[in-house]
């Protein structure tokens, strides 16, 4: 890591238009990824962990989604935010700065075209390669990512692989192109416990030997522990907590982030009832005028129903939106 940000997200608001009314999916993101570093972003389902990730390459359907703030991406033109880029403009940027792993590879390959073609395909257009410079490239890259017999494999469909493999080969279409920024959307849920090792263990090499940058998305905290450097926690659509992973596992500052690592199950936990935290987030079809996780909070203060904390430094690069937290404290 060189200090410097590849990704910077200031102010984040994202709202979408659905049949139930308007989304406040996202409001008031800050997220900085350094270069060379792996960033975690973890939280309970629906707290805006993709819909984030997803506003770095402006994948929400523009006719039903507003964004504000902005998306500073380091390119060799300088900081360029992506929230002001024309579709020309975005579209050289993908494949080329950043590109995304997706969750469910099934449904991001397209099923009635051959694996290896899919990915020469983007090739020749990133590289401006020759029909068969760009399959050697591929089975290079196959070979590397464990994608064997890389042959066999080029000429199979999505359906003849199995989910470990075919999240192997949306690895593969994302290291294709040599971009600064990967995006990986919990790209190991679907995966078994030993398919999800391998898979981490892929990640974690290539990231070292290139000096990639990637966002992590999970709800796994202990794939966070294992492979990030730097953790945000959300909440509601919002960041409540953001830190090095050792700060935020070993000192949490804000109650949510003590409440998740409180309900992680632990193998000196058998027989015992695990913790688990009460109630349910909620649904974000209002703007709050107090904190988010006041409802759930056993710390919570008259204060937190009437005010949304602002975010305070605990220490250097670690920051909490908490009003147990003041600035100056």
């Amino acid at each position: 890591m060189d200090g410097r940000n590849i990704i910077e997200i200031n102010n984040l608001d994202v709202n979408l238009m659905s049949v139930r009314g308007i989304v406040h999916a996202v409001s008031g993101v800050n997220m900085k990824v350094k270069k060379g570093e792996v960033h975690g972003v973890v939280g309970e389902s629906g707290c805006g962990k993709s819909v984030s990730a997803k506003s770095i390459l402006k994948l929400h359907d523009p006719e039903r989604t507003e964004y504000s703030g902005e998306i500073l991406l380091d390119t060799e033109e300088g900081p360029l935010d992506i929230l002001k880029m024309n579709n020309r403009h975005l579209t050289n940027m993908k494949g080329k700065y950043v590109s995304m792993i997706f969750q469910d590879p099934m449904t991001s390959l397209n099923p009635i075209m051959k694996a290896g073609e899919q990915i020469a395909e983007v090739v020749r257009i990133k590289k401006n390669l020759k029909k068969k410079e760009a399959k050697k490239y591929v089975l290079d890259i196959f070979d590397k990512v464990g994608i064997l017999p890389p042959e066999k494999r080029y000429n199979q469909y999505p359906f003849e692989m199995s989910g470990g493999m075919l999240q192997r080969v949306m690895i593969a279409m994302a290291l294709s192109c040599e971009v600064k920024l990967i995006i990986a959307d919990e790209p190991t849920t679907a995966l078994d416990v030993t398919i999800q090792a391998q898979i981490l263990e892929l990640m974690k090499k290539f990231q070292k030997e290139s000096n990639t940058s990637i966002i992590f998305i999970t709800h796994n905290l202990g794939v966070v522990a294992e492979i990030c450097n730097s953790v945000s926690v959300m909440y509601a659509g919002r960041v409540v907590e953001s830190g090095n992973v050792v700060d935020i596992f070993d000192n949490p500052a804000h109650p949510y982030t003590k409440a998740l690592l409180e309900s992680r199950p632990s193998s000196s936990d058998t027989g015992k009832k695990m913790k688990t935290i009460a109630g349910a987030p909620p649904a974000l079809y209002r703007k709050f005028i107090g904190c988010p996780f006041e409802a759930r909070c056993e710390y919570a203060m008259d204060l937190c129903k009437v005010k949304i904390p602002c975010e305070t430094a605990v220490k250097e690069e670690h920051t909490v939106a908490c009003h147990l937290y003041k600035k100056g404290d």
